[in-house]
């Protein structure tokens, strides 16, 4: 069964739900008669000071994608010098045995710039192997040992870049829910304390009622989106 993502359960940036969060530990603090009466122990404030530093610590989105953009330039360069070695030992056997021969047609397709990251790899494995195959008929080409490992280590690089990449991107989309987990749950705890505090002045201070007032909305709750126009 599919799972649902996870979806953020607030109308505001990140920055500023933090800076409410450390707006209502003050505004309790300050209020601690009313709301020890409503039941608010040093327990409850040390689990809502726990949420927003859970909030604090967590990578935020532009760190995270920050990860995935280096993964995918490490990625990029591997695959850029494997393409390279590839012409190279794909013009000699063309040199060598002709274009479209059997014998050249034996080192893979000649399209590596068009062929997916994955493909690339499969084909590069194919030519280390025929490369090592015809190593004397292409050495007057300039094909050597050395280079055959070039291309093999290339292919490695590559190979394991992928893999980093995409579990970069996994790992990424997987800390994304983690961090909108962690910051609904500051945002209920909050919500929490602004609806006790509404509750407790709203009848009796109009300035500490709308210290408890989260959304600068007539209302006080998030505006409503407008349903679109089709």
């Amino acid at each position: 069964m599919k799972k649902n993502p996870v979806i953020r359960e607030f109308h505001l940036t990140d920055a500023v739900l933090k800076q409410k969060a450390d707006e209502f530990i003050n505004l309790l603090d300050r209020d601690i008669a009313e709301f020890a009466d409503r039941g608010y122990t040093p327990e409850k404030k040390a689990e809502l000071i726990d949420a927003r530093n859970a909030v604090e610590a967590f990578p935020s989105d532009e760190q995270l994608e920050a990860i995935k953009v280096e993964l995918t330039e490490q990625k990029d360069r591997a695959r850029s010098a494997l393409e390279k070695s590839m012409r190279t030992i794909l013009n000699m056997a063309e040199n060598a045995f002709g274009f479209g021969s059997a014998k050249h047609r034996e080192f893979g397709a000649s399209d590596v710039s068009r062929q997916p990251d994955a493909e690339l790899v499969r084909n590069a494995r194919i030519m280390s192997a025929t490369a090592e195959k015809y190593l004397k008929n292409l050495a007057s080409e300039g094909l050597t040992a050395d280079k055959i490992d070039t291309l093999i280590a290339q292919r490695d690089t590559l190979d394991l870049a992928l893999d980093a990449q995409a579990k970069g991107i996994s790992d990424r989309d997987v800390a994304t829910e983690d961090r909108i987990e962690v910051l609904n749950a500051l945002y209920r705890l909050i919500t929490k304390y602004a609806g006790i505090g509404q509750d407790i002045f709203l009848e009796t201070d109009e300035a500490k009622y709308n210290d408890y007032v989260i959304y600068d909305t007539p209302s006080g709750l998030p505006e409503e989106t407008p349903p679109p126009v089709i």
